[in-house]
């Protein structure tokens, strides 16, 4: 998306949201998913610690990182995957601070399509998201795991949704790597299922994660942990009650109430920061030459559990050090 378009979008979003007084602001942006309900109550549980979120949802994390860093917003859901991909681009100036979700993706196939090993995914057309952490974990892990890539034939779509859903129901695919709830909905629907392969295993699945700008955390430091507070309040809110978790995502994704609910067990809300996890996921895409230098060492330095401690009580370990 062009830096203008992205801008335009981000300002209409920020002028429709809720602009109560409140004691400060915050910009916001998350990515529209199943396991980011959690996201989409946190305005709620902000106000409880005297901040106004203005939130703008978003489809893609490689738009919600334009985002953060070109500082049109002071925070974001990001992908794991994102902190090598800025490390590429030489952008440092923000601090992974907390958790959001693991898991929550992976592969469906088509009805019929038989694959027990990653080389039986070659000669396959499969649907995928270019640049998600969906799409670049699935090179990784697949290429790793010794499918030759150039004999998958990779069919992109700008997101996950509708057209690819389609793309499966027809055939036109043999499968899809995306994210919920569309592997639920192709479940459901019965012309598709949720194949063995596991792109997360080596990664315990980490998916989500929040950063911030650098800036704003040494100016607004109070700010920052209170909105981690926050988020550690919603987590834990909808954690012990699925019938609202179902309802906050039901509303949130649009999607319909049984395929959320098939989706949710996919994937867990999580705050915690996973930093060994993380340091594999890169080594990953680094040796699927998705990158093309090792960005795992960007973890010690851009992961800051201070935020964390403080609003947790909690040690490093506890909250996913290692």
């Amino acid at each position: 998306m062009h830096r203008i378009a992205l801008g335009v979008i981000i300002a209409a979003a920020l002028a429709s949201g809720n602009h109560a007084n409140a004691a400060e602001k915050f910009r916001f942006a998350y990515a529209v998913q199943v396991h980011q309900a959690n996201m989409m109550v946190l305005g709620e549980y902000a106000r409880k610690h005297g901040i106004e979120l203005e939130t703008v949802p978003m489809r893609r994390y490689a738009d919600i990182q334009l985002a953060l860093m070109t500082n049109q917003i002071d925070a974001a859901v990001l992908g794991y995957v994102n902190v090598g991909l800025m490390q590429e681009k030489g952008f440092r100036d923000y601090r992974a601070i907390a958790g959001v979700f693991t898991g929550g993706f992976g592969i469906t196939l088509a009805n019929g399509v038989q694959a027990s090993t990653w080389k039986n995914l070659e000669g396959l057309k499969l649907g995928t998201a270019p640049n998600s952490l969906s799409d670049l974990l699935f090179k990784s892990t697949a290429s790793i795991g010794g499918a030759d890539m150039a004999k998958i034939q990779l069919i992109s779509f700008t997101t996950c949704g509708p057209p690819m859903l389609a793309a499966l129901k027809s055939r036109e695919i043999d499968g899809f790597i995306c994210w919920e709830p569309n592997n639920a909905e192709a479940a459901l629907g019965k012309y598709g299922y949720y194949s063995t392969l596991d792109i997360t295993a080596s990664t315990r699945g980490i998916n989500g994660m929040i950063a911030v700008n650098a800036d704003y955390l040494q100016s607004k430091r109070e700010v920052v942990v209170n909105f981690v507070r926050a988020v550690i309040d919603a987590t834990n809110a909808l954690n012990s009650d699925l019938d609202r978790y179902t309802n906050v995502a039901v509303q949130g994704t649009g999607s319909a109430r049984d395929v959320v609910r098939e989706g949710i067990p996919r994937g867990t809300l999580d705050y915690r920061l996973y930093a060994k996890e993380a340091k594999v996921l890169l080594q990953l895409v680094y040796e699927a030459k998705i990158t093309g230098i090792d960005t795992s060492p960007a973890v010690d330095s851009q992961f800051d559990y201070s935020v964390l401690m403080e609003a947790t009580g909690q040690t490093k370990a506890q909250l996913g050090a290692q």
